[in-house]
């Protein structure tokens, strides 16, 4: 029996991501193999990133990533999990991190733009980010302006695009 899928793409301004809904009466095989499809789709769009925790090495999914930053020599991932290690440098992890979604904001660190809930202008000549995990962090002076033209910050709004 040959299966038919209808495929439709519905545009609503109102909503920020891409949402994907399969609806159907069953559970098929061709079900199945649409959502590996997806799922294979986006794995190759964000490749995963090697951490390690003591013992264990993990794989963890770009979406997860909160930030990416150095400390005491080392490279630490921050993720929705817990903070790992990389045995891969930041300059490294800027080339291989989706560009439309990380950006960096000092020679220390890199951060999801996806993560973050808000930027704080209010401190002159600065930018404080603050995360959905309510963790934050700050722009490097020189990151300020190079920041603030990519994502259209002006003083007076401090949310992101």
């Amino acid at each position: 029996m040959d299966e038919k899928i209808n495929i439709s793409i519905l545009m609503d301004p109102s909503c920020e991501e891409p949402e994907v809904i399969i609806k159907t009466s069953k559970e098929t095989h061709l079900t199945e193999k649409l959502v590996y499809a997806l799922e294979q789709c986006i794995k190759e769009e964000y490749p995963q990133l090697s951490v390690f925790d003591e013992d264990r090495i993990f794989l963890v999914n770009q979406w997860d990533v909160i930030r990416v930053y150095t400390e005491n020599r080392r490279v630490r991932v921050c993720t929705v999990t817990g903070t790992y290690e990389t045995k891969l440098t930041l300059k490294e992890l800027e080339d291989l991190l989706k560009r439309d979604c990380f950006i960096r904001i000092s020679r220390f660190e890199i951060v999801n733009l996806k993560k973050i809930t808000s930027f704080d202008l209010s401190i002159s000549g600065t930018i404080r980010v603050k995360f959905d995990d309510g963790t934050e962090t700050w722009v490097a002076r020189r990151y300020v302006r190079d920041i603030s033209e990519r994502l259209s910050l002006r003083k007076g709004g401090g949310h992101h695009e």
